[in-house]
């Protein structure tokens, strides 16, 4: 007999009413993804990178007041923080798709039970079986020339503004540049703190020709964002109490710059993309996934340091907007991808990454097992049972692991209708599409190559950062404490800001060139 609900009307006949199909596990192949929306990555990250820097500073009191107990402040930092969280995880909770799919089975049925409500019917005899399904959508950003464009318009209205300003002020155009740049210094601020990171990020993926899907990417740049929050402690409250020099003295600033906030951001992005290491396929992986978590860590500091330069002015704001968008930004991502590259030859160890992924797949089956217990549907599959789906064992996770390696088929490549390899393939034009195929037109037989030691990775990141750091410290320290007055002291600093952002602009190209490279190179072994 056919289970289901029964009806019996007045007159004493008898309705069955037939239950929906289960949720069941979806195969490991079925992958669904939506229509492209190459913009909706920035807004998305616009709406995350604002209350995740307003929660920064919450948390930052909620330390300080449990640290000198003050619950005053600790009750106002909870309470103020709660809904920023709430916001990100909204922003961001896991897109799922509902998926029904009908096969021919003469042992099916024509008519099957819908969840919301009536029936679906097909033909013929079919099985309908129904998954929850995450969205799996490529990450597909706008045109890398279309943000460069932009970002080089909001640069050169800056310097327009700043033409203006200095005109005589009986002309009144002084007064004009003046009011226009006040109008335009919220949309400049944000424009300026984001749109680079989003450039730099469609850039990094167009040289780097890896596909990914869009959750994926988006928790990496999310990783980066929360890495600022410990090095911003460490920063704020630690590193002063450590250096052995008074606040004030030349010696303690550089000391702050050069060694206290390369040591501890390095150190806490790495540790943030070590979060992914079950799921890092490779070094060329490990290093996309390390260029992205060092765009989020840029983008939080991106946040504070445009928006203090634009009460400078147009020249200051300007000045900054350019040197972080070209430089800064690049460089706190370069400088994570050389650990990232690292973690990535760790991931070749498939043991280990099976056993990592089996211990993430527990506590995460733990967590939902929790929350359905005190009545929190996290799964999405309409009851309180807890984790409906298999729990595999460790040995069942490295078997799988094993397989997996077997099979494993060729990188996701960008090429063109006619299956030739494209020389400048663009995310987001309409003449490209995804599929499998060999990477040839990317491969290089030069590039820079950086340790497979994680451990020498951390220490060569922190040294690109401390000697950018320290260097662009002393640029404008040591010309004026010889007294070689303003004027030189300005030419010596940009002269130096220049150097330095050409080389990290020319070290990404190498590196990026080095894991690129490192796919032919497995391929003639």
């Amino acid at each position: 007999m056919q289970e289901g609900r029964t009806f019996i009307d007045q007159m004493g006949r008898m309705y069955r009413f037939k239950e929906p199909e289960p949720l069941s596990e979806p195969p490991s192949n079925l992958m669904v993804a939506r229509n492209s929306k190459p913009w909706r990555a920035y807004l998305r990250m616009l709406g995350t990178v604002i209350p995740a820097f307003l929660l920064m500073y919450v948390l930052l009191f909620l330390v300080i007041g449990i640290v000198y107990l003050e619950p005053v402040a600790v009750l106002l930092s909870g309470l103020c923080s709660t809904p920023l969280i709430a916001l990100i995880f909204r922003l961001h909770r896991p897109k799922l798709v509902h998926v029904r799919l009908l096969t021919p089975d003469e042992g099916g049925s024509q008519a099957h039970a819908l969840p919301e409500g009536g029936s679906l019917r097909t033909p013929m005899r079919t099985r309908m079986s129904r998954y929850l399904v995450r969205d799996d959508s490529v990450l597909d950003l706008p045109p890398t020339r279309q943000m460069w464009l932009l970002f080089g318009l909001v640069v050169s209205v800056l310097i327009g503004l700043l033409l203006l300003i200095l005109q005589d002020f009986q002309e009144g155009l002084a007064e004009l540049g003046i009011l226009l740049f006040l109008l335009l210094a919220i949309p400049t601020w944000i424009v300026g703190f984001s749109l680079p990171v989003l450039a730099w990020w469609g850039t990094s993926d167009r040289l780097l020709g890896i596909p990914t899907r869009r959750r994926d990417a988006e928790a990496w740049l999310m990783a980066g964002m929360a890495s600022a929050f410990p090095a911003f402690l460490f920063n704020s409250l630690v590193a002063p109490e450590i250096i052995p020099f008074k606040p004030g003295h030349w010696a303690f600033e550089f000391s702050l710059l050069a060694l206290g906030a390369p040591l501890c951001e390095e150190i806490f992005k790495a540790m943030a993309v070590a979060l992914f290491l079950p799921y890092i396929k490779g070094p060329k992986h490990g290093f996309q996934v390390g260029f992205t978590v060092g765009l989020g860590f840029a983008l939080i500091e991106n946040f504070q340091y445009i928006g203090v330069s634009l009460l400078g002015g147009p020249f200051a704001a300007s000045f900054t907007i350019l040197i972080r968008g070209i430089g800064s930004i690049p460089g706190h991502a370069v400088w994570t991808a050389v650990a990232g590259t690292a973690i990535g030859w760790t991931a070749t160890d498939r043991e280990l990454k099976a056993r990592l992924s089996w211990r993430a797949k527990s506590m995460a089956i733990s967590a939902i097992d929790i929350a359905e217990g005190v009545g929190i549907d996290t799964d999405g599959d309409g009851d309180l049972s807890g984790f409906d789906g298999t729990r595999p064992t460790l040995e069942e996770a490295i078997s799988q692991a094993s397989l997996d390696a077997e099979e494993e088929g060729s990188p996701w490549v960008i090429i063109e209708k006619d299956t030739t390899p494209a020389e400048n393939p663009e995310f987001g034009s309409p003449e490209f599409h995804f599929t499998y195929g060999d990477n040839r037109a990317m491969w290089t037989s030069t590039g820079i190559k950086t340790p497979k030691s994680v451990s020498a990775a951390v220490s060569l990141s922190i040294a690109g950062h401390a000697f950018w750091n320290g260097s662009s410290f002393l640029s404008y320290y040591l010309p004026d404490a010889y007294g070689l007055g303003p004027s030189a002291t300005g030419i010596i600093q940009f002269s130096w800001i220049v150097f330095l952002v050409s080389s990290v602009l020319l070290i990404a190209r190498g590196l990026i060139n080095g894991v690129n490279s490192l796919e032919h190179e497995e391929t003639n072994k």
